[in-house]
């Protein structure tokens, strides 16, 4: 029994980990390249509704190819925007990153 509340109490911290990621991330998520990035997927994903052959792909290819944070926030702004299969937006986590009090 004391091993099971061990193991329930040393996984807390690393759930907590996922769900609300490290310092590092959170410090990428500030920068100015995340959230020019962010802002591209999202436009990215909301301009190709459920045809994703139009390739009306909103990015700066120089960025995205060289600077990680860029990359970074263009995913997850294209996740954050696309379509669910019911074809409405998704709800994204944090709709504005980087904004907001984080420790």
């Amino acid at each position: 029994m004391r091993r099971q509340i061990f193991l329930a109490l040393l996984g807390l911290p690393l759930a907590a980990c996922m769900v609300l990621g490290t310092a590092a991330d959170r410090r990428v998520q500030r920068t100015p390249n995340f959230r020019e990035g962010y802002d591209d997927g999202c436009a990215t994903a909301t301009s190709e509704g459920t045809d994703l052959r139009r390739g009306n792909i909103v990015r700066d290819d120089a960025l995205y190819h060289s600077d990680k944070a860029y990359r970074a926030g263009w995913a997850n702004g294209h996740t954050a925007c696309s379509p669910s299969l019911t074809g409405k937006p998704q709800t994204p986590l944090n709709p504005n990153p980087g904004a907001g009090a984080i420790p």
